[in-house]
This record gives C-alpha cells, structure tokens and sequence, in this order.
C-alpha cells in the first residue's frame, strides 16, 4: 500500500458519490419537500393558535413556540435543505479527492513503507467512516451510522497532519 491503493478507491468512490447524488439525493429530496410541506402546515396552524394565545404577553412559551417555528421555517426553505441533503454528497466527493491526492503525495514520498501504509489506510477509513457514514444516515435513513462519522472525521484529521510530517520527512531534496 505505497498510495495506489488510495487512488483507485478515490476515482471509483469518486464515481459512486458522483452517480448517489441523482440517483438517491434528488428523489429522496422529493419525498422530503413533500414531508416538509405537511409538516408546514401543521407548524402554520401552531404558529397561528400561539400567536392567538399569547397575543400581548411576554410569555416564555410564546418565545419558544416562536423560536422552534423559525427553525422549522429556516430548514423548510428548499435552498436551506438542498444544502442540508447535499451534505453526504458534497463531503464524499471531496474525502475521494483527497484519497487520489493522498495517493500520488505517497508514491512521491521517500518514507518508510509502514508509514506510507498507515497513512494510505488512514485516509480510506477516513472516507469510509466520514462521507460513508453520512450516507448510510443521511440518505438510506440507517441513523446508527451517524455514531461513527467520528471515526472518520479523527482519521482525516489525523491522516493530514502525519501526511505534514511524512512531507517534511520524505520530500526528496533535488542536488543542486
């Protein structure tokens, strides 16, 4: 595992998140507008019996009722839950990247052949239990999966910062 390994998981995930965004994002969204606009509905008829309830009081309950209306409101904005639903899409198209450049950063290192390893793996678990996690929970709707993105999110985090030491270490200096 010198980083080929990295790239050829990083075009063929690459490929897949690409393919996930149409195929599962966008039908998953429609049924999500669809729940949203009910959902809407009924916030609308919450909305409406607080304000008759409470009209010119200070009430606490009338701040939360309003606060958690205005929260429902800003998620039920389409362009607010584009972004929310894009979020497994986005990050695993980016974590494939970094493993195709995490892979040709490797073959060019001169290091040790277990740590080119341990960073090769670590970028693959990366990807994995980040942006695969999220898909798992976000769009299959297995919200167990969402206990393990830390997993994920310590193996890039930390891939990035041993790949810095590997980089300092294992850049080959050219004779001048």
């Amino acid at each position: 595992m010198n980083g080929k390994i990295n790239i050829v998981f990083g075009f063929i995930y690459l490929a897949l998140t690409a393919l996930l965004g149409p195929v599962l994002l966008v039908p998953h969204l429609g049924a999500s507008i669809k729940a949203i606009g009910d959902t809407a509905q009924v916030v609308s008829k919450v909305q409406e019996g607080l304000e008759n309830d409470f009209k010119g009081t200070d009430n606490p309950n009338k701040v939360i009722g309003q606060a958690a209306v205005s929260i429902f409101t800003y998620v039920r904005d389409a362009k607010n839950l584009s972004l929310l639903a894009g979020g497994p899409h986005a990050h695993g198209n980016l974590e494939a990247l970094l493993n195709i450049a995490a892979g040709l950063v490797l073959l060019s290192l001169a290091i040790p052949a277990n740590f080119k390893k341990l960073l090769s793996i670590t970028f693959l678990v990366g990807a994995v239990f980040h942006s695969g996690m999220l898909y798992l929970g976000g769009v299959f709707g297995m919200i167990w999966a969402y206990n393990f993105t830390i997993v994920g999110v310590i193996a890039i985090l930390s891939g990035l910062v041993l790949t810095g030491v590997a980089s300092i270490i294992g850049i080959k200096q050219s004779a001048s």
